[in-house]
């Protein structure tokens, strides 16, 4: 989906609604990272007839999207100040196995994260 050289790519976090959830976990020592579990709030967008059926059912007009451990530490890290190679060294030292191959793993998350329009990648700019 997204072609080019990743290690200098720059993700990014889109302006949408999150919130985080449970109790801090395994973290680095970075400021502003918590190691909770991000929880993503992506308001519904109804046609003029699931307006309707949404009011007669009370269907929730906000889906909660609660995003797996690795993935929320993911969301947290791409700030825009950090390259994807950068992250994925953060990623390594804290989980070792558990996310191995991490540049694979974090790819696709970073795919998933593009597809829903919560997140971006920038090339840096050297590369441009």
């Amino acid at each position: 989906m997204i072609d080019g050289d990743w290690a200098n790519f720059i993700p990014v976090q889109l302006p949408v609604d999150w919130e985080y959830k449970g109790e801090p976990g395994i973290h680095p020592e970075i400021e502003g990272i918590t190691g909770r579990n991000v929880v993503l709030l992506i308001h519904k967008k109804f046609t003029r007839f699931e307006k309707v059926l949404s009011k007669i059912l009370r269907a929730p007009k906000v889906v909660r999207r609660t995003m797996h451990y690795t993935q929320s530490m993911l969301w947290e890290l791409m700030d825009g100040n950090r390259s994807f190679k950068e992250i994925c060294d953060i990623m390594k030292s804290i989980y070792h196995e558990d996310i191995a191959p991490v540049e694979e793993r974090l790819k696709e998350y970073l795919e998933i994260f593009v597809r829903l329009n919560v997140a971006t990648v920038f090339k840096h700019r050297e590369e441009e």
